[in-house]
């Protein structure tokens, strides 16, 4: 089952705006949600049209809900009860948006029904050469 919801996420800083974002949940994947966004470079002469993706812990997604976490290229943390902020860094740099809680708690809500937290199965391959076929793919 995938669970797609599409919303919008605000730029705080440096330049203030909002971007649309989505919200994507594969039961396939349970362990994982992917935040969707617009190539920041598809305004511009050469830009590209690939979105940036990033792939999340979903169980880190609800951990921010609750309070700061996060150590490594994704932190979140809950902002005047009615943002979350999540922080994005790579090699390149760093972003920040803000994404509404309420949207993002009902998001995540609806990946629970399609997958209780803590009942998460993934499939594996029966031999080493299935899987090294998989990850090739």
């Amino acid at each position: 089952m995938i669970i797609a919801q599409s919303g919008a996420a605000s730029i705080p800083a440096p330049v203030p705006g909002v971007v649309p974002m989505v919200l994507r949940y594969d039961s396939d994947d349970p362990y994982a949600v992917v935040l969707e966004f617009p190539d920041p470079a598809a305004d511009e002469p050469g830009g590209g049209d690939a979105p940036v993706r990033w792939r999340v812990s979903r169980d880190l997604l609800l951990d921010g809900l609750a309070g700061p976490v996060g150590a490594g290229d994704i932190r979140l943390a809950p902002r005047d009860g009615r943002y979350t902020e999540v922080e994005f860094h790579n090699r390149n740099g760093s972003a920040l948006v803000q994404v509404e809680t309420a949207e993002l708690r009902a998001f995540l809500g609806a990946t629970a029904d399609a997958v209780r937290p803590g009942e998460e199965r993934v499939a594996l391959p029966d031999t080493l050469e299935d899987f090294l076929r998989m990850t090739d793919a």
